[in-house]
């Protein structure tokens, strides 16, 4: 059962980036039953470093973080040749924040949720970036 879902996810590997541990954990924990391999990281620099030696397929990633936040971390990465092209889902727990994120075409993400949001639903936007 397990390989078949692993097979369905294509063995996609997923960086959530949150500095709330227990976010991470349970956003990994839902993701890797569904097949996905899965790494955390909590603040924005860890993040980075996971991001430049790991290349994940996507990233689950916070905007309030400490050390780097969310929003610089994404400008950081489609400055990058290496990471451009990575996909983003932006999360967090500050309303009205779309507007910001979507304002420069250049620092695209892929989808934004606004928590608290239902696993399900983040777990679907996931599916739609790997169709």
């Amino acid at each position: 059962m397990l390989n078949e879902m692993k097979s369905a996810c294509g063995g996609k590997k997923i960086l959530v980036v949150d500095d709330e541990k227990d976010i991470v954990d349970l956003i990994s924990m839902y993701l890797e039953k569904e097949g996905y391999e899965v790494m955390g990281a909590h603040d924005g620099l860890e993040a980075f470093e996971k991001i430049i030696g790991e290349k994940p397929d996507l990233v689950v990633l916070d905007i309030m973080m400490p050390k780097l936040d969310g929003h610089s971390l994404n400008i950081k990465l489609k400055e990058n040749s290496e990471t451009k092209d990575i996909p983003v889902i932006i999360i967090t727990g500050k309303g009205h924040l779309r507007e910001i994120i979507m304002a420069r075409k250049d620092v695209s993400v892929v989808d934004y949720l606004e928590k608290p949001f239902n696993i399900k639903e983040l777990s679907e936007k996931i599916r739609n970036v790997f169709k």
